[in-house]
């Protein structure tokens, strides 16, 4: 590329105006690839970072919902527990026994 802008503007009197057009094209195709492998380069910078956090929020969310059926567990054997003792309760009451 380096090579082709050197002969154009070697040769831009003789080319004249459609000369400098096609160099200044030339150049601008140059800068814009330049710039599009930066941005290629951020955006998989920036996919990499997202996956990584989706990655971390999936796995606490794994471990609240763990921790939830845990606490649903635990909230149901209390709830047993505390029929078994009001119904014991309500046996007593009534002159019954267990």
């Amino acid at each position: 590329m380096d090579a082709l802008l050197t002969a154009l503007g070697q040769k831009a009197p003789e080319l004249g105006v459609g000369g400098l057009v096609i160099m200044l094209i030339v150049l601008l195709l140059r800068r814009e690839s330049g710039t599009e492998s930066r941005h290629s380069a951020e955006m998989k910078r920036i996919t990499s970072a997202h996956d990584e956090e989706l990655a971390e929020i999936r796995a606490d969310v794994k471990e609240l919902r763990e921790k939830n059926d845990e606490l649903e567990r635990a909230l149901d054997k209390e709830r047993q527990e505390r029929r078994r003792v009001e119904d014991e309760l309500a046996a007593v009451r009534r002159g019954g026994a267990t």
